[in-house]
């Protein structure tokens, strides 16, 4: 019984990533290579379906970790691990990063898996409380568009390799380089 469900959530995120919300329940039960009637009797809609196959991937991305990455004394290394953790998140998953960015600019993402909504915020929260902890007298709007714009460009421009399949070196390197885009001052 589960693995028809988890066999079902695995193809719909397939299907969703390609045709977004659009795809409709046949070609969501072909993939899945079950009845449609099947998809109905576990999911009950289309939008649920939906939800439970993007809430399974995003619960399994370890993100969230805001609170963690706040308390980080050296800014330096809070800049480092945040666009790490994250520009690690989105190369794993950019395909459906992108059809979930797409889908939220439609307006037609449920709250409860509004991931780039669940990006900004963790950032937001990191930065704020950050700068709060540290005594660092900071625009946190400014620096939470620039991360980010950081995100987005490595989402929507081309590149020749994924953040995540990067050496370490030259991820290194690209950090380095972002971090030194930001004014660090303290008061």
């Amino acid at each position: 019984m589960r693995d028809k469900t988890e066999q079902i959530k695995n193809a719909a995120i397939k299907v969703f990533i390609n045709k977004g919300f659009q795809a409709t329940t046949q070609e969501l039960a072909n993939e899945a290579e079950v009845a449609e009637m099947t998809l109905f009797r576990k999911f009950g809609t289309k939008e649920r379906l939906f939800t439970a196959a993007v809430k399974s991937v995003v619960e399994a991305q370890d993100f969230l970790k805001w609170k963690e990455e706040a308390e980080i004394k050296d800014t330096e290394e809070f800049l480092r691990v945040l666009i790490d953790n994250r520009l690690n998140l989105i190369s794993q998953n950019r395909s459906l990063v992108r059809m979930l960015l797409a889908e939220r600019l439609m307006d037609s993402l449920p709250e409860e898996i509004d991931l780039p909504e669940m990006i900004f915020c963790s950032l937001e929260k990191a930065v704020k409380d950050h700068a709060e902890l540290n005594n660092l007298h900071i625009d946190t709007a400014n620096w939470e568009r620039q991360l980010s714009g950081i995100f987005l460009s490595y989402l929507c421009l081309p590149s020749d390799k994924d953040y995540y399949a990067q050496s370490e070196e030259e991820k290194q390197h690209l950090l380095s380089d972002y971090v030194a885009s930001f004014k660090l001052k303290r008061e």
